[in-house]
């Protein structure tokens, strides 16, 4: 899955326009926190989990799982921004209780849904109009992460064979809507838990095993890869890794759900990552 179907997720599109999850239920603000709401999702009904939020500068998406049984389907929800008109997309939707990931930039939009070792599919839309069935850039067998840097390409971070704190990792992208191509292997060390790219070359993937906590950067398309940070002894889930652009970025190690918390912070497109004082 994108993160544990139970974490708390908070996501902002602007100043104004949020939305967070305690994985079942939706809530929305319009005046930057200052008052909540619960949203609709109109279709999903049963057992309703929500795995990722994410939005452009027009709309509002959410990958929810809803349903019981054999009637259960992963399915992409959007709302125009700045509206509480969810609505599913048609046509973007797989069988089963499955995942994956939604990649953004500017008013474009990606988004991989599937269920592990039976379905992979993926989709891309220019504004959010439209939505084109485009080829995975991972295989059936991977947990599948997105990371877009320009509109027209989408970046993927495909994990596979995990064993006890390791997984292997590999880098890929698709540009202009071309076959996806290899970039690089990051460290197989680690459970995957997040990925992030830059317009700088840079390419961040978070894990968790193997006595510690960690983080693994490439600066040069996945040529090459080093470890800026590894937090050892306590092993606690590096979740919502994400940069605002290419110099900043934060990721959540921990949260209410394990035995720790705290939030690091990099100034310098991922080359050291620093916990901040909250």
């Amino acid at each position: 899955m994108s993160s544990t179907p139970d974490q708390t997720k908070i996501h902002f599109a602007n100043k104004l326009d949020g939305w967070t999850t305690d994985g079942q239920a939706l809530m929305a603000t319009h005046d930057g926190a200052g008052t909540w709401r619960r949203v609709r999702l109109p279709g999903a009904v049963g057992s309703v989990s929500i795995a990722k939020l994410a939005s452009t500068d027009r709309y509002a998406y959410a990958i929810v799982t809803y349903g019981v049984g054999s009637t259960r389907t992963t399915q992409l929800y959007s709302s125009p921004l700045g509206e509480d008109n969810w609505q599913p997309v048609v046509g973007v939707a797989v069988p089963g209780s499955g995942g994956w990931d939604i990649a953004t930039n500017g008013s474009a939009a990606y988004v991989a849904l599937g269920v592990i070792h039976t379905s992979l599919r993926m989709w891309s839309t220019a504004d959010g109009s439209a939505w084109t069935e485009v080829q995975p850039v991972c295989s059936v067998h991977d947990s599948v992460r997105l990371s877009s840097t320009k509109p027209d390409d989408v970046e993927g971070m495909c994990s596979f064979r995990p064993e006890r704190g390791y997984m292997e990792k590999q880098l890929v992208e698709s540009a202009g809507g071309a076959a996806p191509v290899v970039l690089g292997y990051a460290p197989a060390t680690g459970i995957t838990t997040g990925f992030a790219t830059t317009s700088a070359g840079t390419a961040v993937v978070a894990g968790v095993g193997a006595g510690a906590s960690w983080l693994h950067a490439s600066f040069d398309n996945g040529a090459t890869w080093e470890t800026p940070l590894a937090i050892p002894d306590v092993q606690l889930p590096m979740l919502d890794l994400d940069f605002q652009d290419a110099t900043h970025g934060v990721v959540v190690w921990g949260g209410p759900a394990w035995s720790g918390a705290a939030v690091y912070r990099t100034t310098d497109g991922g080359h050291t990552w620093s916990q901040l004082t909250l």
